[in-house]
């Protein structure tokens, strides 16, 4: 994972998330739950809001964990 995007501009599912990879892959999609094109994963939908935030802030933690850790 390189970045996690849920600013208000970024497009992303409703109420979701965007993370952003290092390697692409294949396009994918689960309806209402996540959505993969490229090197982007779309998380939300039908997910409920603070279930996806928390999701997010721990996305983000472990990223930052990784990027310190070397």
């Amino acid at each position: 994972m390189a970045r996690v995007e849920r600013g208000v501009f970024a497009f992303k599912p409703a109420n979701g998330v965007v993370v952003s990879l290092r390697r692409r892959g294949s396009l994918r999609w689960v309806p209402g739950l996540w959505w993969r094109t490229g090197a982007r994963v779309g998380i939300g939908g039908m997910t409920p809001k603070g279930q996806t935030k928390a999701f997010a802030d721990l996305l983000q933690h472990l990223i930052a964990e990784t990027s310190k850790n070397g």
